[in-house]
């Protein structure tokens, strides 16, 4: 039996001998979860005794860590918007870019009566998108749609913990019954199938069904375009994340569809990342 300082040490180090970058944030996250102790806890005990099977579980999950798979996926959580949700391989990790979507949402809509306004978020996930909404304009209806029924399902599970109502659809993007939508927000997939095996160890953990945008990296942002011109209102607003590179062919397609380009928020890296 070792204790909770050797526990520490011995995590610690193997995370950091195999290259990852925030071995201490990790290693604490990791230990937290598996000892179900919060982090000020595992921080300052050392003397805390660890048990055989704990032991066994933090060496199996420190070496799946370091094959690759994401923390998130390992802790069964993500930080998201200053709240945990719960996450899984069936669902994207959600992004620092999606919060700066969200935030140029509100920051845009904050003077607007949002009582019994529709607003839909395609492609839902974990459901991160209209839980957060939900939790900022509780009058408004909020939808969510996805293809997944394993998303629908995490998704309902983290709307359950955060206490919140929304109106979850699992459908083909296409074959979705809905209109009259207000504002509607969108993350699909964007990477081109070609890049997918490029991509760094941890994201090929994710779920394909999330990432992959087809051949040219548009296919599942044509199909949103598609949708959402036949069921938003004449003046409602389209809030689209896209990959660092598509501005242009994504604002083309959406003038195809009698969309007006409002404007476009750039990520920390100074790329375009949302066309509103």
């Amino acid at each position: 039996m070792i204790n909770l300082g050797e526990a520490k040490k011995v995590t610690f180090k193997t995370l950091l001998e195999n290259n990852i970058k925030d071995y201490q944030f990790e290693g604490l996250s990791l230990l937290s979860k598996i000892l179900d102790l919060d982090t000020k806890t595992v921080i300052t005990e050392n003397e805390i005794a660890i048990s055989l099977e704990q032991k066994n579980l933090i060496e199996k999950l420190t070496k799946k860590r370091i094959e690759g798979m994401p923390l998130a996926y390992l802790t069964k959580e993500k930080l998201f918007f200053n709240e945990t949700f719960y996450v899984d391989k069936n669902v994207l990790i959600p992004r620092h870019e999606t919060e700066e979507l969200i935030d140029y949402f509100f920051s845009l809509i904050e003077t607007e009566n949002l009582k019994n306004k529709r607003i839909l978020d395609i492609g839902t996930g974990s459901g991160i998108i209209p839980i957060i909404c939900k939790k900022k304009f509780p009058k408004a209806n909020i939808f969510t749609l996805d293809k997944s029924n394993n998303a629908i399902k995490i998704a309902k599970k983290n709307a359950d913990e955060k206490e919140v109502e929304i109106n979850f659809i699992h459908s083909e993007i296409i074959k979705a019954n809905i209109n009259e939508i207000d504002y509607v927000i969108s993350n699909p997939p964007y990477i081109k199938t070609e890049m997918l095996s490029k991509l760094s160890n941890e994201i090929n953990f994710e779920p394909k069904l999330a990432l992959d945008g087809g051949s040219d990296g548009l296919l599942q942002i044509r199909k949103v375009i598609n949708k959402t011109s036949e069921l938003i209102k004449k003046n409602g607003k389209f809030y689209l994340e896209i990959g660092f590179d598509q501005k242009n062919k994504a604002s083309r397609l959406l003038n195809k569809k009698g969309f007006f380009i409002n404007s476009t928020l750039k990520d920390l890296a100074k790329n375009d990342r949302c066309i509103v």
